[in-house]
């Protein structure tokens, strides 16, 4: 992917709320299996990443791990 030379290791761009860039950051992809639905892969991943950090935003990868990888996005929901 050219990110990061691990291919596990995925670009994932947040946005605030009011569509603004926030920020990039790598993230392990955790689950390359198609057993797996790529949304639910996705979900996994930020959640052991981001603990409760940037809740509220909006998550967007281009290129996941994936097996049936297509670019994805979601919003990151607020941890309690």
């Amino acid at each position: 992917m050219g990110y990061n030379e691990k291919d596990e290791m995925v670009r994932v761009d947040f946005f605030k709320e009011s569509g603004k860039w926030y920020c990039t950051e790598a993230v392990r992809w955790l689950h390359y299996s198609g057993d797996v639905l790529i949304h639910d892969a996705f979900k996994a991943s930020l959640e052991k990443h981001l603990g409760n950090r940037l809740a509220g935003m909006t998550a967007v990868c281009l290129e996941p791990h994936h097996e049936y990888a297509h670019p994805i996005m979601m919003k990151i929901k607020g941890g309690a």
